[in-house]
């Protein structure tokens, strides 16, 4: 199952602190190995330097360093979003800094005339998150009878 937010369901607050802007390569990776290493996950793709060329970026830093980032794929013309990953250094895990960004992006891209900020793979914490959806089989999406 695959999951959007629809964002004229939202009335979120943009986040100050979180910045629209692009981090450097290293910095980036920095987060993201720390973030890994926190998970434990078993298999990852590398950061590279398109993902910072291609996609747009929000930032949390502090003290001047890159403590969370997250990276949008934006398609202006339709006004949708694909969330394609975050990360954060989780050194302070009590901070909750994932959901900071899970209402920051959501309220930014709403800002900026966007329809629907698509998710990934539904995961049982992001219906925590107003507006949130799972999308139907294909069949409901072209007879219209999903209607969300």
């Amino acid at each position: 199952m695959y999951g959007r937010i629809n964002l004229a369901e939202i009335d979120y607050d943009l986040d100050k602190d979180i910045k629209t802007t692009k981090p450097n390569l290293k910095e980036a990776n920095e987060v993201f190995i720390n973030y890994c290493l926190y998970k434990d996950f078993n298999s990852v793709h590398p950061l590279y330097q398109d993902d910072i060329d291609l996609y747009a970026w929000n930032c949390l830093y502090e003290e001047d360093k890159l403590v969370a980032w997250e990276q949008t794929m934006l398609y202006p013309n339709d006004k949708v979003a694909f969330s394609q990953q975050f990360a954060w250094d989780y050194k302070e895990p009590w901070k909750r800094i994932g959901w900071r960004f899970s209402y920051h992006v959501p309220a930014w891209l709403k800002s900026k005339g966007y329809k629907y900020l698509y998710l990934g793979d539904h995961h049982e914490y992001k219906s925590k998150i107003k507006g949130y959806e799972v999308l139907e089989h294909i069949s409901k999406h072209l007879d219209g009878s999903f209607k969300k």
